[in-house]
């Protein structure tokens, strides 16, 4: 499981540039409607270039065995389920899964607990859109809410360099996750950012544990 993902990347170099700095994971997206859909053969430039276990791709509600063959052609060896998954396909996937939840929703804890993932996501979503909205969740209704799930969870949604401790030191996740957060145009990392993002993720990880 990662603690810090920097997502919606679309270039070797910013994926290249973020492991450097110090996150453990980049995310590609391969949801066709999304600014930030990469094309595969960028995204096997980039599994090639930080390696398979740092790259996670991300799926809207894309069937199984079509997910499978993406991620064959790519290289890609984990995945993100973003959309309205249900459990039956997300059993058909062989590979690591992390679930997105959208947190501020009606959910059903107890389907969640029988759902076959590794990890779960907690992200704002809503209005039909799937991530990289830039909202916040209420961090401090997290845990007692979600604790019971009994896996890792990483918090998502509207997390900046400026706020990213504070989001961890209030709802204590596993990991965090960004993408318009670190950017100076949809897709595109502003390496400041994401250098900021990560030095201060990390600082709210070590005071955390204090």
């Amino acid at each position: 499981m990662f603690q810090i993902k920097i997502c919606g990347v679309t270039t070797q170099e910013d994926a290249l540039r973020a492991v450097s700095m110090g996150a453990d994971a980049v995310g590609l997206n391969f949801f066709r409607g999304s600014k930030r859909c990469v094309k595969e053969e960028t995204a096997r430039e980039i599994v090639r270039a930080v390696g398979c276990d740092r790259v996670v791709g991300v799926f809207v509600n894309e069937p199984p065995e079509s997910l499978m063959a993406v991620c064959e052609r790519t290289g890609v060896g984990r995945v993100q389920l973003h959309g309205g998954e249900t459990a039956e396909e997300a059993a058909k996937i062989r590979l690591w899964r992390v679930k997105v939840i959208h947190a501020e929703q009606p959910v059903d804890l107890d389907a969640l607990e029988r759902f076959p993932c590794e990890a779960f996501l907690l992200d704002a979503g809503g209005s039909g859109e799937y991530g990289g909205t830039g909202r916040t969740l209420r961090w401090e209704t997290l845990p007692d809410k979600f604790e019971r799930l009994g896996k890792p969870w990483a918090l998502a949604g509207g997390l900046t360099p400026e706020n990213v401790e504070k989001a961890i030191l209030t709802a204590r996740p596993f990991g965090v996750d960004t993408a318009s957060g670190v950017e100076s145009a949809p897709g595109r990392k502003d390496v400041e950012k994401v250098e900021t993002f990560i030095k201060n993720a990390r600082a709210g990880f070590r005071n955390a544990e204090k």
